[in-house]
């Protein structure tokens, strides 16, 4: 059975050599090269990230019910070999980078946000967060975020991993806040010490799929929701469908992605 993939992150790993699977979900299938370098299967429709290949809805439905027995996967140049399967790359290459700047007005993203009902996985209510004081955790993330603004670097260490997921929550939190440092014109990110310089290894401290995830982020290589979300950051009539189709994105995450866009947005504001 031949398949051809519909997108394929420019980023996505080109580490040849057999593949095991480690995950399989409804939308996402993963599975790791020789020297563990993540690879992401996704469904139609579901937004692709920068370890992903898109692949359409029957396709991906036939590849979730082949895997539980199957005993070749493998990533060579012409693509994923599973069993009978060969899926090939010839699809769309699309290049993650964030590509878009400009500065962040907090007002339009505070009202969009403020009737928000859905629940971060550690602070609660997402609409609620907006309201001082905050907690203490939050005020450490405001805090900690600020300094390496101000080109301090900053240890993570004691944030990252907490919460519910597979990408825990903190760390949803950090990659909103990444995003907002990317996006926004008045910050150089280049000229700031690398955001986890001064943190214990990434792959010590959270799960595997979230260290591919913020390893990018540091980057400014982002998930298409994401991308999607930060052009309605800077064109705020698109911010109520943005903030709806980003908390559409796992359980927690939505959520948790967006307080750290907020807290980012927040700080950036405050600074310049």
């Amino acid at each position: 059975m031949d398949i051809t993939a519909l997108a394929v992150s420019h980023s996505a790993t080109q580490d040849y050599g057999p593949l095991r699977c480690v995950g399989r979900f409804n939308n996402a299938i993963n599975f790791l090269s020789p020297n563990d370098r993540l690879l992401t299967l996704h469904r139609e429709g579901r937004g692709l990230s920068p370890m992903g290949w898109e692949i359409g809805d029957d396709d991906f439905d036939e590849i979730f019910d082949s895997l539980p027995g199957a005993q070749h996967c493998q990533l060579s140049p012409k693509g994923i070999e599973l069993e009978d399967i060969a899926i090939h790359r010839q699809g769309r290459r699309l290049d993650l980078r964030l590509n878009v700047s400009g500065e962040i007005a907090l007002p339009p993203l505070a009202v969009a946000l403020a009737d928000v009902s859905a629940h971060t996985g550690l602070f609660g209510r997402l609409g609620s967060l907006l309201e001082q004081p905050h907690c203490q955790e939050i005020r450490a993330l405001q805090r900690h975020f600020t300094a390496w603004l101000l080109g301090q670097e900053v240890d993570w260490s004691a944030m990252l991993g907490k919460g519910p997921g597979l990408t825990p929550s903190n760390d949803d939190t950090l990659l909103g806040m990444l995003l907002a440092a990317h996006l926004d014109s008045r910050v150089s990110v280049a000229r700031l010490p690398s955001f986890f310089a001064a943190s214990q290894p990434l792959n010590q401290l959270t799960t595997l799929v979230s260290v591919h995830y913020l390893q990018f982020a540091v980057q400014g290589i982002f998930s298409t929701p994401v991308q999607l979300l930060a052009r309605a950051l800077l064109s705020p009539k698109e911010l109520p469908t943005a903030i709806n189709d980003m908390l559409a994105t796992g359980h927690f995450s939505g959520a948790d992605t967006l307080l750290g866009v907020l807290l980012g947005v927040t700080a950036i504001n405050h600074l310049y």
